[in-house]
């Protein structure tokens, strides 16, 4: 299973009761931290002021201006020189526990099917649907000869003619 998660949840609601306080530009920016954390395996950001204002889409000086308020909602472990989000890492693990849960899920539904096997998972989800043979004549046309750019000329040819 993958550790990447490929979506991030975002409640509306208690992000905007915490930054009403913040510029758009503030906000931006510390967005992208918030995005920047969830998409690292450690789930932080480095104590690096380069780094983080590279994150964040700002200039080094500009950073230092507002990092005092941006990171206000970030704590800093001193051990490990790394910032983190109380709430982003709690989204963090409910989410890596529900990918966990649907891959176990997953796994358990299948465990008797062969990998590959389309059937049997259209008959799971679709009980109703069977697939019968060759669906639509799709294998006699892709086997029939190609034309050539003559014959298809002709054709278009006696189309206009016969209409």
């Amino acid at each position: 299973m993958s550790k990447r998660l490929p979506y991030m949840p975002f409640w509306v609601d208690d992000y905007q009761r915490d930054t009403r306080h913040l510029t758009t530009e503030e906000h931006g920016a510390y967005l992208l931290l918030l995005m920047a954390a969830w998409a690292s395996p450690t789930n932080s950001l480095p104590d690096d002021d380069d780094m983080l204002a590279r994150v964040a889409g700002v200039s080094l000086a500009r950073w230092r201006k507002m990092k005092s308020i941006i990171m206000a909602f970030w704590s800093l472990d001193g051990r490990s020189k790394r910032w983190s989000q109380k709430r982003l890492k709690k989204e963090r693990r409910l989410a890596v526990d529900r990918k966990a849960k649907a891959a176990d899920a997953a796994a358990s539904r299948w465990k008797d099917k062969k990998k590959g096997d389309a059937q049997a998972m259209l008959e799971q989800c679709h009980p109703s649907i069977t697939i019968k043979g060759k669906p639509n004549g799709f294998l006699e046309r892709a086997r029939a000869p190609k034309k050539s750019r003559q014959q298809k000329i002709e054709e278009g040819f006696l189309k206009c003619v016969n209409s």
